[in-house]
């Protein structure tokens, strides 16, 4: 006997003489069916019994008085409803390569022990209770309201501000520290019975204080809510789920253990939340969503679950002697039919299972546990080995500022190495490309941040994914002779410093023992003048000073009040037909830099002096440049530059500059190719550079020597066309773009091959930060 499209049929002959007609009886459960003569002679030998495969206890086939008995057949139907089908074969058919996507993203995102490691860079020792180094950084950067004491006021202010806050969230990344603060019970264990972590009492605290956490279902409805919150999916905040946490939730409900599929805790809530809990009581809805979970369960080992332990034993076991129940679940689904064993039936165990073998198990391997096949061998590659790689990564603001200048440059510069670029604003790939996929995300071998060591622990902390194998290089600028304390863990924290000039180089010195690498800037030739934009000239024969200022970058420390004060007493009483431009982005006398009414007081001097005129708003490169021809000398009385960039703008197109003989512009500016000003160090108040503690000092221009060489630049024709043309030849030949770029792509080169090299070496170490290295030394 056999099945054909369900329905048994019957063959029966005489060995002997084949054309004897034979009876044939066919029995289920006792009960005779079928009954028939065959008639050879007439060539029907196989009949149709008209009886459709189903579950019995005993089916007996008898030929004339031999009989033949098969065993039990449950026949038991697992997806009776033709949309369920459907919807499952889409999630067979795809587990393989989303699990394998989520793998990946698990590993990119979520194992980040080198960026944790990076982050807590200090030489103090740990100590229990006490906030971390960049504990107290995030709380300092991210202005927190109160007081870091102990390490309930962490919790409390990582649960209530930092988790509540997207922006926060994104910029935060739990180290081991404040893993192991967080995750310290709130009372003795000989107080309550169930361990309650400071996070979770911080969490119940801030959200749900109605719920009685002191009962075994209030801590449990409690741990659902943490367990669920937005914040658990962000980076490695999973960590914050302890292992005793998921055994309370995954355990099964009291009013469910003893169904054959009981739901846990977790689901109990959850469908309750989801207004679906009328589904709870449904035999079937339970064997669907079991089915999935624990699928998604084993293609996904660091999957948070709360999938009850019985459902993976019920998936794994059961069925058929040949077949688990979940062989025989997918046999439905690849049969297209409600009744697996009646498929098995028809086309033999020996087919399905190579079938199960060829469709499911060589596809996703990792199904193959709730198998009864046994292992598949055919593993794939190490999904270690798949994640997406980029030898180099450029992290910076995408603006029109001065770190957004820094951004472009090295953009541009490093465009062989097909670099993915992402704005530290606000954290998007702004040059994305076919091979990055963002729900996966990347690993860098080489990253360069292009922006402030003030900001660099939240970058890494942003782009954890991306920092974790790379070697990490800080491009940073700052404007006194010592950065502020807020700088010394991104100077820490990096593998590398490179510097736009020497003055910036040796203030870091003075704060890590991380290299630090004077690498200088790439400048590109000027834009050509545009005529129909030039608004700036009123007359041929006047002669224009420029200066420029900036809220954003301190507007004292721009100083165009010295410059004013210097152009006035210089041209007091002349004959000179001279002006005076102040460029500046945006006025904004609210700023935190307009300290003392600094901006007033300019206000107040070039109010009534017609010569003195204030060129407000953003410029189109072509605007810039334009202004640039336009003008005859360029003015920075700066009382502290990391490089310079208007001032090494202004050279590079054939303008004479009078300059603050200080800083980093003293790289390029000397007595043959500017009109240096002398200063006075002084301590550099830290208000003025939005900082707090003590950050070394700057200049203070002379006045009275800045106005005698604003009367030489513009008196002496013959020695201002000489340091002009002296310094554009100066900047030409030391900020060269070409050249430059390509001493920057050696040196960027140098350290992909290095990071080759130690993987090739030893594949399943990550590479240390050096910093990290050098800190642990100390």
């Amino acid at each position: 006997m056999f099945v054909e499209d369900g329905q048994c049929v019957a063959w029966g002959f005489d060995r002997h003489d084949l054309m004897k007609p034979v009876t044939l009886r066919l029995q289920v459960d006792g009960t005779t069916i079928f009954r028939c003569t065959t008639a050879p002679a007439t060539h029907e030998s196989i009949l149709a019994t008209g009886y459709r495969l189903s579950g019995h206890r005993q089916m007996v086939l008898t030929v004339e008085e031999t009989s033949a008995y098969s065993g039990p057949l449950a026949a038991q139907p697992y997806w009776p409803n033709v949309e369920t089908r459907d919807d499952l074969t889409q999630f067979i058919s795809g587990i393989g390569d989303s699990a394998r996507e989520a793998r990946m993203r698990h590993l990119v995102w979520h194992e980040i022990p080198n960026v944790t490691r990076r982050l807590e860079t200090s030489d103090e020792p740990p100590a229990r209770w006490r906030a971390s180094v960049y504990t107290r950084f995030m709380a300092n950067r991210l202005e927190m309201k109160g007081k870091l004491s102990g390490g309930q006021s962490v919790a409390n202010w990582i649960v209530s501000e930092v988790f509540e806050d997207w922006y926060k969230r994104q910029v935060f990344c739990l180290t081991d520290e404040i893993h192991t603060l967080l995750s310290e019970p709130v009372m003795n264990r000989r107080v309550m019975k169930h361990e309650i972590s400071l996070t979770l009492f911080a969490f119940w605290r801030r959200h749900y204080p109605h719920i009685d956490i002191f009962t075994e279902e209030g801590l449990r409805l409690v741990q659902f809510k943490f367990a669920t919150a937005p914040f658990i999916a962000d980076k490695n905040n999973v960590k914050l789920i302890s292992d005793g946490l998921r055994r309370s939730l995954s355990a099964p409900a009291e009013i469910y253990r003893n169904r054959e599929l009981p739901w846990s805790w977790y689901w109990l809530f959850l469908l309750e939340d989801q207004g679906l809990g009328n589904r709870l009581r449904d035999e079937d809805f339970a064997r669907l969503t079991s089915f999935k979970e624990v699928a998604l369960d084993v293609t996904q080992p660091d999957r948070l679950s709360f999938t009850p332990h019985v459902w993976r034993a019920y998936w794994g076991a059961g069925g058929t002697p040949d077949f688990t129940r979940f062989d025989l679940a997918l046999v439905s689904i690849l049969a297209d039919t409600p009744l697996p064993e009646v498929a098995v039936a028809e086309r033999g165990a020996d087919f399905w299972r190579a079938r199960l073998h060829e469709d499911i198990y060589a596809r996703a391997p990792e199904l193959a546990v709730l198998s009864a096949l046994g292992r598949v061998e055919a593993m794939p590659a190490a999904v270690r080995d798949e994640v997406p790689r980029r030898d180099l990564v450029i992290i910076g603001h995408a603006n029109e500022t001065g770190v957004g200048r820094n951004l472009s440059m090295f953009g541009e510069a490093l465009a062989s190495f097909s670099p993915l670029i992402f704005n530290a604003d606000d954290g998007a790939c702004v040059n994305p490309d076919g091979d990055y996929n963002p729900s996966v995300g990347v690993r860098a071998r080489v990253v360069l941040l292009c922006v402030n060591a003030d900001r660099t622990p939240e970058m890494i902390a942003r782009f954890a994914g991306i920092c974790e194998d790379a070697h990490i290089i800080g491009f940073y600028l700052w404007e006194s002779d010592r950065p502020p304390a807020s700088h010394t863990l991104g100077a820490l924290a990096v593998d590398e410093i490179w510097t736009p000039s020497n003055y910036v180089a040796e203030a870091y010195r003075k704060i890590t023992p991380v290299p630090v690498t004077v690498v200088d800037k790439g400048l590109h030739a000027p834009l050509s003048h545009v005529p129909f934009l030039d608004r700036f000239r009123h007359d041929p024969s006047e002669f224009i000073f420029l200066t420029a200022a900036e809220f954003g970058s301190s507007i004292v420390r721009k100083n165009p009040l010295d410059v004013v004060k210097a152009f006035q007493r210089a041209f007091e009483g002349s004959d000179l037909n001279v002006r005076l431009l102040i460029k500046i982005r945006e006025i904004n006398p609210g700023h935190w830099s307009n300290i003392d009414s600094y901006w007033e007081e300019i206000e107040e001097r070039i109010a009534g002096d017609d010569r003195i005129a204030i060129v407000e708003g953003n410029l189109t490169s072509e605007e810039y440049w334009t202004l640039m021809w336009s003008v005859d000398a360029m003015v920075s009385l700066h009382r502290s530059e990391g490089f310079g960039y208007f001032i090494a703008d202004a050279m590079f197109a054939g303008k004479a500059v009078v300059v603050s003989d200080y800083s980093g512009s003293q790289d390029f500016c000397d007595s043959g190719n500017a009109f240096l000003v002398p200063v006075q160090q002084t301590p550099a108040p830290p208000e003025y550079l939005a900082s707090r503690g003590y950050i070394g000092q700057w200049g203070a221009p002379d006045v009275e020597a800045a106005a005698r060489a604003l009367y030489e630049a513009a008196a002496d024709a013959d020695l201002r066309a000489a340091r002009a043309e002296a310094g554009q030849a100066g900047i030409n030949r030391k900020y060269d773009f070409a050249r430059w770029s390509d001493a920057v792509s050696a040196r960027i080169q140098e350290r992909i091959d290095q990071g080759r090299r130690m993987a090739d070496a030893a594949p399943e170490e990550p590479a240390a930060s050096e910093a990290a290295i050098a800190a642990a030394g100390r």
